[in-house]
């Protein structure tokens, strides 16, 4: 913000009705010249990430955290929380009523959700502003991160790119069953059913009863579609092919993906409750009941899965191995964007070269060491010039540690990524080995940024969890044979799905032109 001289500042105070002259003060006459400036207020709406102990709050903005955030960013920052389980339907809300924050976090310019608000001029377009007071954003930022369709369209950035530091989820497997079974470790696709069914048949948790479930995931396939990534066939995922960007819905190798879920379900092997399944539910079973012996999710925090299930199975143990290889040798999830977390300045924001500041202020020493470290004194003291962190070992130490680590994380480097911290964590070998494991693996999606197509927009039945969704149920469950897969593929191309497919390969050649 430009300075002001004291007669303009005290003037402008007039004007709302803080003071009642603008009189020029004289030297001695109970002026204090020397008083440090209001910092400036940025309200941030953003979500909460499922993390417990943001959740947990009973006041956010009264956080020893997020006052140490005021105190060292020099703004006075207000949270708005939205929930995780409910962001996108929330955001939708927070869009149509036209009440924002000063900053809010999106998905991306080009999701369903906030395309519209861009198109009708919500948010600033941000190149002047980020010339002008983000030096630190525009040097540290890639230029791949600027160019995504998430942050920017046709050379105007409408939002702020977070890191992705970690794209694809992994493969979490009960250490302890495979030792029980004496198990190895699988590695192609039988290998893991092979496992899978041991899990089901040899009671590797030991109580007599016939209540292990050796896959488990949650509705819409989320954090399991591991299997179909055996076959290059990730459901939301595409595939340049054939001179055209193809869904891979529709696939010929979604097919044989199909039919192995549909053995694993018949079989038990599958949570047969995988299609209506809530994530507090799995959790449940995973942690609460110690039940599940394979899933997946992010390698980020392995540890705090480990300490999770053991606080109802003392003796357990995780491994996080590399997921099933399929025909071509290959295998994982998706790999998503590079682009994390996504961070929009609303037009109702009256002082966003502020809010530009702030973010800007995130890629400083004094900010990395803040959230890597958090709290001197409380999770860190000083000796010798050098800090001595305390290692979060329980459960609740390691939620109050993802408060710094992750949550107030908006952008700038993941803590993943500072050797020195890693290093010293506890259980830090099960981390790195599952970093290791995302970094050796995954499937490309060569839709990744694509925005929204006008037909997927009018007929949203077309994606994942429309009528593939429904499909793939049926076929699963066994009330429909595979080959209903082929009318499928049929219908879906007649409903729109070849105009889609056109519209898709029009984004990629103009994407990817040289």
């Amino acid at each position: 913000m430009k300075k002001r001289t004291l007669k303009a500042t005290i003037c402008l105070l007039a004007a709302f009705g803080t003071l009642i002259g603008c009189s020029k003060q004289e030297p001695g006459t109970g002026g204090n010249a020397d008083a440090p400036a209001k910092p400036p207020t940025v309200k941030i709406g953003l979500g909460t990430r499922g993390l417990p102990y943001v959740e947990g709050s009973s006041n956010i903005n009264e956080d020893k955290y997020v006052k140490k955030l005021r105190e060292l960013s020099k703004t006075d920052v207000r949270l708005e929380l939205i929930p995780h389980a409910e962001f996108n339907q929330k955001l939708t809300l927070l869009l149509a009523g036209g009440d924002l924050p000063d900053i809010l976090q999106i998905n991306g310019i080009n999701t369903p959700e906030v395309a519209p608000a861009v198109k009708n001029g919500a948010f600033y377009e941000l190149n002047d502003l980020l010339q002008k007071y983000a030096p630190n954003l525009l040097k540290k930022i890639p230029q791949e991160a600027w160019d995504s369709t998430l942050v920017s369209e046709k050379g105007k950035i409408y939002a702020i790119p977070g890191e992705n530091y970690v794209r694809n989820s992994v493969v979490y497997v009960r250490k302890d069953w495979l030792e029980t079974l004496n198990l190895q470790v699988p590695k192609t696709v039988d290998d893991y059913v092979a496992m899978l069914k041991a899990f089901k048949e040899k009671d590797p948790n030991g109580n007599g009863k016939p209540d292990e479930i050796p896959f488990s995931g949650r509705q819409n396939f989320a954090f399991s579609d591991v299997f179909f990534g055996a076959y290059d066939v990730i459901p939301d995922g595409w595939k340049f092919e054939n001179n055209q960007l193809v869904p891979n819905l529709i696939r010929p190798q979604m097919k044989t993906a199909l039919e192995l879920h549909r053995s694993l379900y018949k079989e038990q092997l599958m949570d047969n409750e995988i299609f209506v399944q809530q994530g507090k539910d799995w959790d449940a079973k995973i942690k609460g009941a110690a039940r599940v012996g394979m899933w997946v999710h992010d390698p980020s925090y392995p540890d705090k899965w480990q300490s999770e299930v053991r606080q109802t199975e003392p003796s357990s143990s995780l491994i996080n191995i590399p997921a099933p290889v399929g025909p071509d040798g290959k295998g994982g999830t998706g790999l998503s964007s590079s682009v994390g977390n996504v961070w929009a300045i609303p037009k109702s924001n009256k002082n966003p070269e502020a809010a530009i500041k702030f973010l800007d202020w995130f890629y400083s020493d004094e900010a990395q060491k803040f959230l890597d470290y958090g709290l001197e004194n409380e999770d860190y003291t000083v000796e010798n010039s050098k800090i001595q962190y305390k290692y979060a070992t329980t459960v609740d130490a390691i939620n109050k540690e993802n408060m710094h680590l992750m949550f107030l994380r908006l952008v700038g480097p993941s803590y993943l990524a500072n050797e020195e911290f890693m290093k010293g964590r506890k259980d830090s070998d099960l981390i790195l080995n599952a970093l290791s494991v995302a970094k050796n693996e995954g499937r490309v999606n060569d839709g990744v940024g694509m925005p929204i197509t006008p037909t997927m927009l009018s007929k949203p039945e077309l994606g994942k969890n429309g009528l593939w969704m429904e499909m793939a149920a049926k076929i699963i469950t066994g009330k429909e044979p595979i080959d209903s897969f082929d009318k499928f593929v049929e219908d879906w191309k007649k409903r729109g799905g070849d105009q889609i497919i056109k519209e898709a390969t029009e984004w990629y050649n103009s994407k990817n032109k040289k």
